[in-house]
Order: C-alpha cells, then structure tokens, then sequence
C-alpha cells in the first residue's frame, strides 16, 4: 500500500466503491454518497507532506480550513471526527515567503477503528529549510488483491499502527533542496480472511512488523502554485534503507522517482507525471510499490496492483471555464512487475477519466475536485480538494 492511505477517503470510501459484485455495488451506493458528501479529505492537502511548494503570495495572511466529519458506511457504521488545515508563516519570514502548513484528521468509528494523524510541512527561514512528515495511528481494514499484474480474489484484512514520516532539507540553490529522510510504522495484522492468502503467512508482512527506514532525499521544484500548477516541473527522488540496526524487521531498498512538468496555453493547462518505485530485499507487501487510488492511476483501487518494481504514466488537460468552474480530462498507464527485466508491454494496464473543478480560494487556486475513472470494468467517483498531481 504504500499504508500512506493519508485520507479518509480512500480507506473509507475506496473499499466501498470498489467491489467485486454489481450487488455490493448497488448494497453500499447510498452510504458512498453519504460519504462523498461529509468526506472533501483525500487531498494534496493530506499528502506530499515531504516535498512541496506553496505559491507566493503578496502578504503573509494565513489560511485556515476545518469542517466536522460525519459518515456511515458498514464496514465502520457510524464515524465522526474532524478535519483541517491551516497555512501560515513565521513571525521572521519576508513578505511573499512560502507559507508553512500543518493538517490534522481524526475519525473514531463505531466499530473501534481509528484514524489520527497530522502531516506537516514546516519552512524555515524562507525556506532555506524545510522540514515535513507525518505522525500518525491508524486502525482499519483494507483491501488486498495479491501481488503482481494477473487478476486475485478481493480480501479484506485488518491492521494497526503507529507512524512517523521525517524529513530535513536544506535549500542547495534555487529551487533545489537535498536532506535526510526517515519513515517508521509498526505494523500488526488481524482479523485475517480465513480464505485468503494473507492469513497463510507466506507473503512478507503477513505477519506485521516494523518498518524503520533511513535515507537521502532531493527535490527541484519550480512550479508556480502547489495546488494548481500551470508552469514548471517539480522533481523527486528518495532513496531509503530498512535494516536490523534501524530496528526494522525487514532489509530491503527503496528508491522512489516522482517528476512532473506543467505546459500552459492561455487557461489550459497540460499536466504530465512519471512515477516509478523501485525495491530489493524482502520487502512487506504494504511497502511495495501500488497502482490505484485518487493520486497515482485513478480508476483503481489503491493498491488493486502491487510489487516490488512500479512504473506509471499520468496525464491531464485541465482548463478553468467559468469564473471559478473548470473541467479536466486524464489518461493513466502502468504496470508492476517483480523485477525491472519483467516489464512487458503485454502487461500494461490503463484508466481513463474526466472531472469537473470548483475554485475554493482564489489566491491559492484551491480547487474541489470531482473526477470519475474507470478501466472499462468499472466506475469509481473521487471527490476530494486539490489536483492528484
């Protein structure tokens, strides 16, 4: 999974949408929409919480952002909780610095799953240094589908664990920053599908475990505005170590590549993104590299495709229409594989999609977002704040 699920939404409402029977489908529509409704959490906002760019502004007037969530669905039944985000600078940045911005979300449901977590993203200095991450708990059930490209039976299972995502970069020269990284999750499963593949405790992570690792990590951003890019091209690499004197149960590698470059004509916009995850070791299955979700292959369940080695193409055209109402329409292609040599081209899978925006704040260019997918099997809806990438 990548278990950065960093929004309600896709552990909520992503389970519910993406059944494997028309009557599930059918079954859970009316709690779906309920949680459309009370869930605008799955965001930018919520994620990229290591490396990215705010726009500059004429003042240093913060924002704030909040609203109370309350939802059904069956899995959970009754849930509430809250959720915000607030952007601000320090008393000693200069006037138009990049804003700092910190979110929390916190959901308790009737079924005892928990959801707590704040990402943040802190500049110094004018960001000279910037320090972002994530501390977390998280208590819920996902979807599992096995590994690989070749189609699995769904399975459900349970987990829990504490987070903690870490980052320090310093600027390097303009726009480019470098620093260290470290991420940790102490992962338990339970209430494992009797039938499934999980509960046999072959597949690595099966069993749970601690996932400590430690590492580099860069960053070229030269886009215009973080939520609504229209210019530039911003660049990530990081690359992670988890071994025993890290205290992580697993030994492996992981190099992560995030690039994407902005071309604009008037008030369109063309969006393009190359992600790739690359791994070595014995790597649990919740660290692999993933297809699916509202940022990375929309039209799939997160996670619907995982393994050790990822790569994906992303593409949109987004144009703002009327006053603050625009469109955008997108394509997404990518595979996994267990190693790089068994990339095919027999082997890519595709989604397409289109969406409508609404700009909630002008200065900013935060939009809400509302996008339909599909792979030609099935439909899924996202509906949440700011653009996927």
């Amino acid at each position: 999974m990548r278990l950065s699920f960093n929004s309600v939404s896709d552990l909520i409402f992503d389970c519910l949408i993406n059944s494997s029977t028309k009557l599930n489908l059918l079954k859970r529509s009316f709690t779906t929409y309920l949680t459309l409704i009370c869930l605008l959490i799955k965001s930018p906002l919520l994620a990229q919480t290591d490396s990215i760019k705010i726009q500059m502004v004429k003042t240093n007037k913060p924002f704030y952002f909040g609203f109370p969530v309350l939802f059904y669905t069956p899995e959970t039944r009754v849930g509430f909780g809250a959720t915000g985000v607030a952007t601000f600078n320090f008393k000693k940045d200069s006037i138009g610095a990049q804003q700092s911005r910190v979110n929390l979300i916190a959901v308790y449901t009737q079924n005892k799953q928990v959801l707590l977590y704040l990402p943040y993203l802190l500049f110094l200095k004018n960001r000279t240094y910037q320090c972002g991450g994530e501390v977390g708990y998280y208590n819920f059930n996902y979807l599992f589908y096995g590994i690989g490209n070749a189609p699995y039976n769904e399975e459900v299972f349970f987990l829990k664990y504490p987070r903690i995502r870490f980052s320090l970069l310093r600027k390097i020269k303009k726009q480019l920053y470098a620093g260290i990284k470290y991420n940790y999750d102490n992962v338990t499963l339970f209430n494992l599908d009797t039938t499934g593949s999980l509960i046999k405790g072959a597949i690595a992570g099966s069993r749970g475990g601690i996932v400590s690792g430690l590492g580099l990590t860069g960053v070229y951003d030269s886009r215009d505005n973080l939520f609504y890019p229209s210019s530039g091209s911003y660049i990530e690499m990081t690359g992670l170590l988890s071994n025993e004197f890290l205290r992580s149960d697993f030994n492996f590698v992981k190099i992560t590549s995030d690039v994407s470059k902005y071309f604009h004509y008037r008030k369109s916009v063309f969006a393009l993104n190359c992600f790739a995850v690359y791994t070595n070791g014995i790597v649990p299955f919740y660290q692999m590299g993933l297809l699916g979700g509202q940022n990375r292959m929309r039209g799939f369940y997160e996670g619907r495709y995982r393994d050790n080695q990822l790569f994906l193409l992303q593409g949109e055209y987004r144009q703002m229409l009327y006053k603050r109402f625009g469109i955008a329409l997108f394509g997404n292609v990518g595979q996994v594989a267990n190693q790089w040599n068994q990339m095919s081209t027999n082997n890519w899978l595709y989604t397409y999609g289109a969406g409508l925006r609404f700009q909630l704040n002008k200065t900013q260019k935060i939009n809400l977002r509302i996008d339909v997918a599909t792979d030609n099997k099935k439909v899924l809806p996202y509906f949440t704040i700011g653009e996927a990438f």
